[in-house]
């Protein structure tokens, strides 16, 4: 009976542990890794993401939202495509859910790209951070490795902190640093992860090369 005792008790303090790590991670995923802008939503009218950060972030205080973006995405290739009048037109975007979505809630991206396009693809975009007043600067592939399309899917993640920061339950959050934003990107074809460097101002790559400074970046601005 003790032994049988001593067993149960482990069960069970097993699942207190698993059930205090419940809650801490929760992942969000749709077309083209969008998180609406607020003003999309007038008085009661959301969709899913903003009630997940609010579930994570206000109700079980989980500190970092990480958006993660990654190379040859689709729905980000058809959100190129939209540049398109065409391509874009009410009649295409009522037959289409993903073109209406990314009509609707990812336009700020494009028109990033463009102006990214407009300097040919070599001078700096700017980002809203957490807050109006705190913004950042970042070179887009500035090695020219990827397509076009892959350095719209890196500026739609990146549009993603700023569109993250607009929705007033999390300002205060923010503001006194207690939840940070991060953004990271996948190239599906060889593996690598990268990861936004505020102080490199572009996406590093994550290797043993690398692995210590973004550490250090992130204890120094996001602990």
């Amino acid at each position: 009976m003790k032994s049988k005792s001593k067993h149960v008790q482990k069960v069970n303090q097993k699942e207190s542990e698993e059930l205090q790590k419940r809650g801490q991670n929760i992942v969000v995923r749709n077309a083209g890794n969008v998180i609406p802008h607020s003003q999309h939503f007038l008085d009661e009218l959301t969709t899913n993401e903003p009630t997940a950060m609010e579930l994570g972030c206000v109700v079980n205080d989980i500190r970092h939202i990480v958006v993660c973006g990654h190379s040859d995405c689709k729905a980000i290739n058809l959100l190129y495509q939209l540049q398109d009048s065409e391509f874009a037109s009410q009649d295409n975007r009522r037959i289409s859910p993903l073109r209406a979505w990314l009509c609707t809630h990812a336009l700020n991206s494009l028109e990033k790209f463009q102006q990214l396009a407009a300097t040919d693809y070599s001078k700096p975009l700017i980002f809203q951070a957490e807050t109006p007043m705190r913004k950042f600067v970042a070179y887009i592939d500035p090695e020219n490795k990827f397509t076009l399309e892959d350095k719209l899917s890196q500026i739609n993640t990146l549009q993603q902190l700023q569109n993250i920061a607009s929705y007033g339950f999390l300002k205060k959050r923010l503001e006194t640093h207690q939840l940070h934003i991060h953004a990271l990107w996948f190239d599906i074809y060889t593996g690598e992860i990268y990861c936004f460097s505020r102080g490199a101002k572009r996406f590093v790559v994550v290797d043993e090369d690398n692995f210590d400074k973004l550490l250090d970046e992130v204890e120094k601005y996001y602990s």
